[in-house]
């Protein structure tokens, strides 16, 4: 029964600040994901996205979740991560850029891997409903061992 209140408790408390931000996204888009290790081979990955989150929650900070699925030695794979995100550029016109730090969490191939990132990137806003983003994604994974990954995503984002 804890258990139950404490997942509506946290429930409530993401879709109250998300009635309360002004800017809240949808983005879909593709990630390329590159992972570097000593002791393997350089592994790459490409995986589905979609990602949502709140612009502006108190200034100019931000939170971000997303949601991955690929392929990862014949099965699926699931990505699953939580950012905070730091946009300096204003809402709607032009170029802002976008800093951040995040985790991230990979269920595929027979193996689970967490991450540490951060995150640099650019917003080209088309119009003030929609803006093209590019994002770079250092990661470092924990996973039987520590390995560096570099995730480079592209997408579409939609404000409704």
């Amino acid at each position: 029964m804890i258990k139950r209140s404490f997942w509506l408790a946290l429930a409530l408390l993401v879709l109250g600040s998300l009635a309360q931000a002004q800017r809240t996204y949808l983005e879909a888009g593709t990630t390329a994901n590159m992972s570097f290790s000593f002791a393997q081979q350089t592994a790459f990955q490409l995986v589905a996205i979609v990602e949502g989150g709140v612009r502006d929650l108190a200034g100019p900070f931000g939170v971000g979740a997303r949601l991955g699925l690929g392929v990862a030695q014949g099965g699926a794979a699931f990505d699953l991560g939580l950012s905070g995100l730091f946009h300096f550029g204003r809402y709607g016109q032009g170029m802002s850029p976008i800093a951040g730090l995040g985790f991230e969490v990979f269920f595929g191939g027979g193996q689970t891997a967490f991450g540490l990132q951060g995150l640099a990137g650019l917003e080209y806003f088309l119009n003030r409903q929609a803006s093209f983003v590019a994002l770079g994604r250092p990661t470092l994974w924990f996973a039987g061992g520590t390995s560096f990954g570099l995730n480079l995503t592209l997408g579409l984002r939609v404000y409704p």
